[in-house]
C-alpha cells in the first residue's frame, strides 16, 4: 500500500501472485476430483483407523441397500369386504404402474413366486425338519404325524403330497416355516394380518434412486390421486422413497423461507451500509477463495474430503468475514485517510486465535476433527489472504448515509460500555461454570438426526413387525473358518435368541441357518426321517389301503439325499430374501477371531421388541464366543457423534487457556476485555442449555465454534482500536450477518437446523452484547484518526 493509501506496484504483484496460485489450485483439485479423490459420508471414517471395522461397514452398507430402492405398502378397508379389497388393491396397483416409476410390483401370488421349490428342495427334503417336527420326533409323537398324513391323502393340499415322494409333507411343512406366519393368500391378494383385521400388501421396487425429486413426485401423486380416489382406504407406507421425499419437501420450504429470507437480509442490510453492490461481492469474495484454497490442500493431503469437514469447515469458515467487515468499513469510514497497516495486527491476531481455536483439533485422535481443523484453517488463511491482498485493490462505495449508521451504533456503543466489571465478570463466569457443572446433560443419538415424522416412522415399524423382516439396525456379525463351521455357530446361538423371543425380550430374528441347516443338522434330521418312514410308513400305508411294495419305493430317497448348501440355496429364487444376511468369503484382516485363511461371515439380525434384557445377552455373546460381535448401527454412529463433541470440547479448551496466555502477552490487564465475549457467550449457551434441561449434541458445539471465532475477533478489534467507530459498525455487521444466516435456523423444523441455529442465536447476540458491556467506560470520543 502507497503513502497515499492506493495500491502500489508491490501489492499488486502479489495479489496477481495469489490469483495465480487461487487458479493453479482450481485446475489441480478439479483434476484430482476427476481423477479418484472422492466425497466420504461414512460418519464412522471419522474414527481412528485403528477402530474402523471394515467388515462392519460391509455388513451394515448391504443390510441396508437392499431396501434401498424398495417400498412396502399395505391396504386396508373398514368393513373387512374382501372383494372390495381385492378391486381397491388392484386399482392402487394400476395407478402404481401408470406412474412409470415401479419397475417391478407385487401383490397378487403369482407375483411372490419364486421358482420351483420342488426343482431346488425336491431332493433335499429329507434333510429338512422344522424345530416343530424334529421335536415330535424326538419325543416319538408319530401319531400326530400319521392323522396329518392321512388327512393329506385324503384330501391333498400343498405342493407335492405325493405318497411315495413325500406322504409326511416335509417339504410343506418346511416352506411354511421360512414364511412370516402372519401373510397369508386370500381371495387372490397376498395379506396380512393386523389388530383391525386383514390388509392387502404390496410390494415395489423402484426404477431408479430414491432420492432423485422426479421420481419422488410421480410416486407420491399417484398415491395422493388414489387416496382422494378412496378416502375411506388407510395406506401404511414403508420405504427410503417416503422419508426421502418427506425431506426434500421439508428441505425445499426452509430453503424457500429461511435460505431466502436470510439472504434478501443480508444483502439489504449490506447495501443500505455499503450502498454498493461491488463492495457487497468483495466480503463475499474471501469465503469462495479460502474454500478454494482448503478443498485443494485437504485433497492432496487427505487424499479426499468428509461431507461433514465440507459442511462444517465450510461453515466455520463463516469467521473470515469479519476480515473483510472490517477492511470495508475502515475504508468507508476513514476514505482518503485509509491505511492498511494499523489494521494488520488486529487481522493477523483474529487469525491467529481462530486459527489456533480450530486447528488445535489437529492433534486429535480422530480422523474427522483432524480434517476438519485443517480445512478450516486452510480456508481461513486464504481468506485472510484474500482480504490483505485484493480488497485493497479494488474500489470500495462511499455514502452519507453510512456515516450517520456509524454514528448511532457509536451512541449506543456509549450508552452499554462500562457495565460489566472484571469482578462482576468473574462472579457471573462462577456462577455459570457452577450450573453448567451441576446440570449439563447431553445426547448424541443419532435418532436426533432423523427428519420424519413420528407418525411415518410409526408406519415404517408396524409394517417391518407385520412383515417379519428389519433394516438390519440390530445384528451379529459372525465370522468362522468355513460354512459349516458358521453355521454350527449359528445354530448353537439359536436357543439363546429363541428364548428371548419366548420371554418377549426380542421380537424375533432373520438367520440363514434357519433356511440352511449344518451338514451336520441336516444329517440328523435325515436319521429322524428314516426312523420315522421305519416305523410309521407301514402303518400310514395299511390304513390308506395302499400296497405294501411302495414303501420300498418311498424309502429309496432316503439311502443318499443330497445336502443344501449356502451357496445353492442364495442362488435359487427362494434364497433371494436371505443374500442379504451372507457376506461369503472376507479378508482375514477384517476378522478379529483366528478363522483361517479363507473365513466367511454372515449376519443374523435382530427385529422388532429388543429391551435391556436383550442388549446384555447379546453383549455377553459376543464376549463368550469367539467370532461373535454385535452391531448396534445406530448406537455405533452415536458414540462416533458423542466422542467427536467430547473432543472437541477437551481441545477447543485447551487452545483457549493457550489463547489466553498469547493474548496476555500483548493486552496485560486488557486481556479479560478480549476473552469476555467470546467465553461468556459460550458459557451463556451452556449454562441456558443445562438450566432448560436442553441435552448438549455435537451440533450444538460445532455452533459454539462459530460463536469463538466471531466473539474472539470483536474482542481483538474492539482493543486494538477501542476508539475507531468503524470497528463498531464492523462488529454489529459480522454478528447481524452471522445471525442472518446462521440465528434464522433457531426455527427450523430439520433437529441439525435447529440445533446450530438456535446456538448461534444466543451465542451472537450475547457476544455482540458483552463486547459493548466490557468497554471501558469514559472513552467515548469521535474516531481518532490513523498515524
Amino acid at each position: 500500500m502507497s503513502a497515499s493509501g492506493r495500491p502500489g506496484e508491490r501489492s499488486r504483484w502479489l495479489a496477481r501472485l495469489w490469483g495465480l496460485m487461487l487458479l493453479g489450485c482450481v485446475i489441480a483439485s478439479t483434476l484430482m476430483l476427476l481423477h479418484g479423490a472422492r466425497f466420504d459420508n461414512r460418519v464412522t471414517a471419522l474414527l481412528p483407523e485403528d477402530r474402523q471395522r471394515p467388515l462392519v461397514e460391509q455388513a451394515s452398507a448391504q443390510l441396508g441397500d437392499q431396501f434401498e430402492d424398495r417400498f412396502a405398502l399395505l391396504l386396508q378397508l373398514p368393513g373387512g369386504d374382501t372383494d372390495r379389497l381385492e378391486q381397491t388393491t388392484r386399482s392402487l396397483a394400476r395407478q402404481l404402474e401408470q406412474s412409470g416409476m415401479v419397475t417391478a410390483l407385487h401383490w397378487q401370488p403369482d407375483d411372490f413366486r419364486q421358482g420351483d421349490p420342488l426343482e431346488t428342495l425336491g431332493a433335499q427334503r429329507y434333510r429338512l425338519l422344522t424345530p416343530e417336527l424334529r421335536q415330535q420326533l424326538d419325543q416319538g409323537d408319530s401319531a400326530a404325524l400319521l392323522r396329518h398324513a392321512l388327512s393329506g391323502l385324503v384330501i391333498p393340499a400343498g405342493l407335492d403330497r405325493d405318497p411315495v415322494r413325500d406322504p409326511f409333507g416335509l417339504l410343506d411343512a418346511w416352506l411354511a416355516a421360512q414364511l412370516p406366519s402372519r401373510i397369508h393368500t386370500d381371495h387372490g391378494l397376498i395379506t396380512v394380518a393386523t389388530e383391525d383385521g386383514r390388509a392387502a400388501m404390496i410390494t415395489g421396487q423402484l426404477t431408479g434412486s430414491p432420492y432423485a425429486p422426479e421420481l419422488q413426485q410421480q410416486l407420491i401423486a399417484a398415491m395422493q390421486g388414489f387416496e382422494q380416489a378412496h378416502p375411506d382406504a388407510t395406506l401404511l407406507r414403508s420405504g427410503l422413497v417416503f422419508h426421502a421425499a418427506a425431506g426434500a419437501r421439508q428441505a425445499k420450504h426452509e430453503i424457500s423461507t429461511f435460505g431466502v429470507g436470510a439472504l434478501i437480509g443480508l444483502v439489504v442490510m449490506l447495501l443500505l451500509v455499503f450502498r454498493s453492490p461491488l463492495t457487497l461481492l468483495t466480503l463475499l469474495l474471501p469465503l469462495v477463495t479460502g474454500t478454494v484454497l482448503a478443498l485443494t490442500l485437504t485433497l492432496v493431503f487427505f487424499g479426499g474430503i468428509h461431507l461433514l469437514t465440507l459442511a462444517f469447515g465450510t461453515s466455520l469458515m463463516g469467521v473470515a468475514i469479519d476480515y473483510a467487515l472490517h477492511l470495508q468499513c475502515a475504508r468507508v469510514s476513514l476514505r482518503e485517510r485509509f491505511r492498511l497497516r494499523p489494521l494488520l495486527p488486529g487481522l493477523l491476531l483474529s487469525l491467529l486465535s481462530s486459527a489456533l481455536a480450530y486447528g488445535v483439533q489437529a492433534f486429535t485422535p480422530m480422523p474427522g476433527l483432524r480434517q476438519m481443523a485443517f480445512f478450516a484453517t486452510c480456508g481461513l488463511i486464504g481468506a485472510w489472504l484474500t482480504v490483505v491482498l485484493w480488497l485493497p485493490q479494488v474500489p470500495v462505495g462511499r455514502s452519507p448515509f453510512t456515516e450517520r449508521i456509524i454514528a448511532s451504533l457509536w451512541q449506543l456503543l456509549g450508552r452499554l460500555r462500562g457495565r460489566l466489571s472484571w469482578r462482576l465478570a468473574l462472579l457471573l463466569a462462577v456462577v455459570a461454570l457452577t450450573i453448567c457443572a451441576g446440570l449439563t446433560r447431553t445426547n448424541d443419538s443419532l435418532r436426533l438426526l432423523d427428519t420424519s415424522s413420528p407418525a411415518m416412522l410409526d408406519q415404517e415399524r408396524r409394517i417391518q413387525q407385520l412383515f417379519g423382516r428389519d433394516t438390519g439396525t440390530l445384528y451379529l456379525l459372525i465370522t468362522a473358518a468355513d460354512r459349516q463351521q458358521w453355521l454350527e455357530q449359528v445354530e448353537a446361538l439359536t436357543p439363546t435368541l429363541e428364548t428371548l423371543v419366548d420371554n418377549d425380550h426380542l421380537g424375533g430374528f432373520d438367520s440363514l441357518a434357519s433356511a440352511v441347516p449344518s451338514h451336520a443338522r441336516q444329517q440328523q434330521n435325515l436319521e429322524r426321517v428314516r426312523r420315522l418312514y421305519r416305523t410309521t410308513l407301514p402303518k400310514l400305508y395299511d390304513r390308506a389301503g395302499l400296497p405294501e411294495q411302495l414303501e420300498q419305493r418311498a424309502m429309496q430317497p432316503l439311502a443318499a439325499p443330497p445336502r443344501l448348501e449356502i451357496d445353492d440355496w442364495l442362488g435359487s429364487p427362494l434364497g433371494e430374501g436371505d443374500r442379504r444376511l451372507w457376506l461369503g468369503n472376507v479378508d482375514p484382516k477384517d476378522t478379529r477371531a483366528a478363522t483361517g485363511p479363507s473365513p466367511v461371515a454372515g449376519m443374523v439380525v435382530l427385529s422388532g421388541r429388543f429391551d435391556a434384557t436383550a442388549r446384555a445377552r447379546m453383549q455377553q455373546l459376543a464376549a463368550d464366543h469367539e467370532g461373535v460381535s454385535f452391531v448396534d448401527r445406530v448406537g455405533r454412529l452415536s458414540a462416533v457423534l458423542g466422542e467427536l463433541r467430547q473432543q472437541i470440547a477437551v481441545w477447543v479448551a485447551m487452545a483457549l487457556v493457550a489463547l489466553v496466555g498469547i493474548l496476555t502477552l500483548r493486552y496485560r490487564g486488557r486481556t479479560w476485555r478480549v476473552v469476555t465475549p467470546a467465553a461468556g457467550a459460550i458459557l451463556l449457551v451452556l449454562s441456558a442449555y443445562a438450566l432448560t434441561g436442553v441435552p448438549l449434541n455435537l451440533f450444538h458445539q460445532l455452533a459454539l465454534l462459530l460463536v469463538l471465532g466471531i466473539g474472539l475477533d470483536a474482542g481483538i478489534f474492539s482493543a486494538e482500536h477501542p476508539d475507531d467507530r468503524h470497528v463498531w459498525l464492523a462488529i454489529t455487521l459480522s454478528t447481524a450477518s452471522s445471525l442472518l444466516t446462521f440465528g434464522l435456523l433457531a426455527f427450523s423444523a430439520t433437529p441439525v437446523l435447529h440445533y446450530i441455529g438456535l446456538t448461534a442465536l444466543i451465542g451472537l447476540s450475547a457476544v455482540w452484547l458483552l463486547t459493548a458491556l466490557v468497554q471501558p467506560a469514559g472513552r467515548h470520543r469521535p474516531s481518532r484518526k490513523p498515524s
